[in-house]
């Protein structure tokens, strides 16, 4: 139970590619006043600009009843799969549009991305998404067994915690292992880091959270935790790797729930970077310090799933 963080000093490459990033961000929210259905279009469009490497297999399938795509490396070990829930607040975001991520997070792991196309809101609000992510989870357990992780960014991450909670409180078979980026875990958004970043973050402000809140909850108490996990316990959860930057609005999100990971019991690392932005994984194609995180997120998940096959030989 510690946490990390990556030196501050920055090089010319990541000063360069953390503008583009922010460039690329700025395109897709504007002025924060663009129509969903556009929101949509221009995230897939900034996600699928580098392409796919021409190795990379990408195969429909129906995990528990939720349309998913898996994403292959060459190369991968099909015994066991990290299953990741997109980010895009519950509202934007898709499968499709995540490929080169979840590519990216395959080579690096040695493992197939499975990414689940979950319901979003406006259309489907809450419990939506929650209740797709469980039945993926329940796919996964009866594919894999115990060797999966469960991981997602910024809204999936937020998601991801949330149905790590109901799984756990319905005695679900969990996965070996949890990974949230820049987790957007607090649809009240109270953190002070709303404040304090609130010039920095080009991708999320309280403002959009509230819009985002209305969107998905259709009403319903944005204390619940299993729409905002902040507010949640977190005893008998597996290990967890939680990262973020420290210049974006959700960075108290990720440090709430690692310190009530701890508190509670459980397993938890929180790596906070330094010159990226919000959930910049998704910038793996020409961002070094995304390639850095997912190389972290990969030896996360190979000591994880070590672990497991350790104690499967024990047992």
């Amino acid at each position: 139970m510690w946490s990390s963080r990556i030196e501050e000093q920055l090089t010319d490459a990541d000063r360069e590619a953390l503008e583009r990033a922010e460039r690329d961000l700025g395109g897709v929210f504007g002025d924060g006043r663009v129509p969903v259905p556009e929101l949509r279009d221009r995230l897939d469009q900034m996600m699928t600009a580098s392409g796919l490497p021409d190795d990379v297999t990408v195969t429909e399938l129906s995990a528990g009843g939720v349309p998913a795509l898996r994403v292959e490396a060459p190369v991968v070990d099909h015994t066991a799969a990290i299953v990741w829930l997109h980010g895009g607040g519950y509202v934007i975001g898709s499968a499709h549009g995540y490929r080169a991520m979840a590519a990216a997070v395959s080579a690096a792991s040695g493992h197939p991305v499975v990414v689940p196309d979950y319901r979003r809101a406006p259309e489907h609000p809450y419990p939506a998404a929650l209740e797709d992510a469980q039945a993926v989870m329940g796919w996964a357990a009866q594919t894999y067994g115990d060797r999966w992780v469960l991981a997602g960014d910024s809204a999936g991450g937020g998601l991801t915690t949330a149905s790590l909670m109901r799984a756990r409180d319905a005695g679900m078979p969990m996965p070996a292992a949890a990974i949230l980026v820049s987790p957007l875990a607090d649809l009240t958004a109270s953190g002070a880091s709303f404040d304090t970043h609130a010039a920095e973050d080009v991708a999320i402000s309280r403002r959009s959270v509230k819009q985002l809140a209305f969107a998905y909850l259709g009403g319903h108490d944005p204390r619940d935790p299993h729409v905002s996990p902040v507010f949640g316990t977190y005893d008998r959860m597996p290990p967890t790797l939680i990262m973020a930057s420290d210049r974006e609005v959700l960075l108290d999100d990720a440090r709430t729930l690692h310190a009530a990971v701890q508190h509670n019991g459980s397993r938890s690392t929180l790596s906070i970077y330094a010159g990226v932005c919000h959930a910049w994984t998704m910038f793996a194609s020409y961002m070094p310090r995304a390639q850095r995180a997912v190389a972290e997120i990969a030896a996360f998940v190979d000591a994880a799933l070590g672990v497991t096959r350790r104690e499967a030989n024990d047992a």
